[in-house]
């Protein structure tokens, strides 16, 4: 399907994308990284906390904690039509997230343990002592560890799964 594309294509995401983009696609292909696309291809490295156009989509990268290899690790802010979508990707508590977060309409959050502290990750108890300043308008929980999938019928918050659609 790639080689059939012919809408543009931007990917954004930390600096050193283009790096990682051009290792992904010659571990899936070799010598694909070097095949010009038959579409407008654009790879744009965000810088944190700066707010990048895309159309009609803002999107606004936070620095967040998940590790020193492989990083800069983002959370993201992203608005479209009066709407905004926050997702934490993985990292501890951070308080960039309340910046990245604070009154979204939606906020996707991971939640890898109940209450255990685990490096790189969230515990829903640390997400839920947060939520106060955070003050999403509904939380979506994912890369949730067994001891929060086995809760899920008692958690108030939703947990993300394969398929969920979501409208906000």
């Amino acid at each position: 399907q790639f080689l059939k594309r012919k809408r543009p294509l931007v990917i954004a995401g930390p600096a050193g994308i283009d790096i990682r983009l051009t290792r992904v696609m010659e571990a899936l292909f070799e010598k694909s990284s070097a095949t010009q696309p038959g579409f407008d291809l654009q790879v744009i490295a965000l810088e944190p906390g700066a707010p990048r156009q895309f159309g009609a989509v803002t999107v606004t990268p936070f620095p967040v904690v998940h590790g020193d290899s492989g990083g800069p690790f983002y959370a993201y802010r992203i608005e479209a039509g009066g709407r905004t979508l926050a997702y934490s990707g993985d990292t501890q508590w951070t308080e960039t997230l309340v910046s990245a977060a604070h009154d979204a309409d939606l906020f996707v959050c991971e939640a890898y343990t109940y209450e255990r502290s685990v490096k790189n990750h969230l515990s829903l108890k640390q997400l839920e002592t947060h939520l106060p300043e955070i003050n999403p308008k509904r939380l979506i929980l994912t890369h949730m560890g067994d001891e929060v999938l086995h809760r899920l019928d008692t958690i108030a918050h939703l947990g993300a799964s394969d398929g969920l659609i979501v409208e906000f």
